[in-house]
């Protein structure tokens, strides 16, 4: 479990049933002149000048496609929108609701009225009818891979180095070589010098429902060391699931295991920016994951700025913030 003492609690709240997509802070994240489709719609996209979201819509019944960047045929491609009636095209009848199998929506001309299926049973969008045990899968609008044309780079916000990319509906995170920041103006890696890079908070790739098997618990925000979402139940009456955002103490990092706790940062391995908490004020060394604990990275507020080993196969202890020739075994450094 989660305690209190141990916890910096910073909350805020984003329920499965609202659209969390800002343009302008997404294009603040790409290479100036990215064209994007709007996930809010079928018909639109997004171009990105100079950090501005400038929108375009197709022609009557054509739909955006986002990897062709042409407006095509509505019955050639499938969209996925956080407008629930936009895949209708202007017709009445039902569609499902992307953040909630459990749930559909009745559409007549744009108007959106919710309605809720049994329990045990999901919405089925190809017979449009609420099924006893239809294996529904949840899809998020928002996602990268919804928006973002195949290979189109775009910054991480939470790392000052890293960079995405959506290729045949995956989502791929890379990083800048050591030493290096991915430059969003650019496209490119280059002189922390020459970039100017500051972490924010985004809402998660994944909706909630994927996130949270159940309501109750924690589970780590896929994004950092540090951070968390308690999954709740939604009070407004409907059967989703509201994720709390949290950030352990200094000093501490998020196991998922058990329910989700916040550990002392050395005891627990994570591929996310070790550097966070780290380095607001001074240089601050961290150990690196999986090197047997001879590395070290490098941070200064926040974020990498290089790495080292250290000299004569000698040890790096983060809790003393050294090179020693005694052993250290730190869970989160020891070769897995």
């Amino acid at each position: 479990m989660l305690y209190q003492g141990i916890l910096l609690i910073s909350l805020f709240f984003a329920t499965v049933n609202c659209a969390s997509f800002n343009p302008e802070e997404f294009c603040s994240l790409l290479t100036n002149g990215t064209r994007i489709k709007d996930p809010r719609a079928c018909n639109a996209w997004i171009t990105c000048i100079d950090g501005e979201a400038v929108s375009g819509t197709c022609e009557d019944n054509l739909f955006y496609d986002r990897n062709t960047f042409k407006c095509v045929n509505s019955s050639t491609i499938d969209c996925l929108s956080s407008n629930p009636c936009a895949a209708l095209n202007g017709e009445i009848g039902f569609n499902a609701n992307p953040y909630n199998c459990s749930t559909y929506y009745y559409c007549n001309k744009g108007s959106a009225t919710p309605g809720y299926c049994d329990t045990d049973y999901t919405f089925d969008p190809g017979t449009k009818v609420c099924v006893r045990g239809y294996p529904c899968k949840t899809s998020n609008p928002e996602s990268y891979c919804n928006i973002l044309p195949d290979g189109v780079f775009i910054k991480d916000p939470n790392n000052c180095d890293g960079y995405k990319l959506c290729w045949k509906g995956n989502v791929l995170s890379r990083s800048c070589p050591a030493g290096y920041y991915y430059d969003a103006v650019k496209g490119d890696c280059d002189y922390p010098s020459n970039v100017n890079c500051q972490s924010t908070t985004v809402a998660p790739d994944l909706p909630a429902s994927e996130l949270c098997n159940q309501t109750g618990i924690f589970v780590s925000d896929r994004q950092s060391c540090n951070g968390f979402y308690y999954c709740r139940a939604a009070t407004d009456g409907t059967t989703g699931i509201v994720l709390q955002h949290g950030v352990c103490s200094s000093g501490r990092f998020f196991n998922a295991a058990n329910g989700g706790e916040c550990v002392p940062r050395t005891d627990i391995v994570c591929n996310y920016n070790r550097c966070v908490g780290l380095a607001s004020d001074k240089i601050e060394l961290a150990n690196e994951s999986n090197d047997g604990c001879h590395g070290y990275t490098v941070c200064q507020d926040g974020v990498k700025i290089g790495n080292g080993t250290c000299p004569d196969n000698g040890y790096f202890d983060e809790l003393k913030q050294l090179c020693t020739s005694s052993v250290v075994n730190f869970p989160a450094c020891v070769l897995s």
